[in-house]
């Protein structure tokens, strides 16, 4: 897996979320979407890219005598499995979670470029709630939510849907000396 270095740099970051939103693209391709980027420049960083192991070859045509290469996210780099993630760095998961939150930064840059947005008819939200659980409210949480999702999953592309990204990250918040000290809801001081 790449180092999360490899990504910090303007141009090889819009390279990753091109491809994480159109799976796989020529460099040509890549080029008509990042038009700003000189040719070379471009080139470049798909070579850092692909030497770093967060990009990879998925196809090679020779068209006109040269060698044309499509290009497509490292497998399990988009969308890693729970074994995957656990057997990363830190560092490597850091470039895992920069990858996703890339991607939904590019998400919602599309979404803002496409037009005159009107977030609540569209239904668009981006929310953070904390709160306290234990391991086994956060797993009956999970599978509300997958069972909430199962019958949309299921949707075909019909007139009056939209295609819509759920996105999520859950991650446990350390405490500090004050919230240790604070009766939580439900409970009550002993005195």
């Amino acid at each position: 897996m790449a180092t999360s270095s490899a990504l910090l740099h303007p141009v090889r970051l819009r390279i990753v979320q091109a491809l994480l939103g159109e799976g796989e693209l020529t460099t040509h391709q890549l080029h008509e979407r990042l038009s700003d980027v000189p040719i070379a420049t471009l080139y470049r960083h798909v070579g850092h890219l692909v030497k770093h192991e967060l990009i990879e070859v998925a196809d090679e045509q020779q068209i006109r005598g040269a060698s044309e290469k499509t290009y497509r996210l490292a497998p399990g780099f988009a969308n890693p499995s729970a074994e995957e993630l656990n057997s990363l760095s830190n560092e490597e998961l850091l470039t895992a979670f920069t990858v996703f939150t890339s991607g939904l930064i590019r998400d919602f840059g599309d979404y803002l470029q496409a037009g005159d947005p009107d977030l609540y008819a569209d239904r668009v939200s981006f929310a953070q709630a904390s709160f306290w659980a234990s391991d086994e409210e956060v797993d009956e949480f999970g599978r509300a939510l997958m069972a909430a999702l199962e019958s949309l999953l299921a949707n075909d592309a019909t007139p009056g849907r939209r295609r819509r990204t759920l996105s999520t990250v859950l991650m446990p918040r350390e405490e500090d000396a004050a919230q240790r000290e604070t009766p939580r809801k439900g409970s009550e001081a002993q005195g």
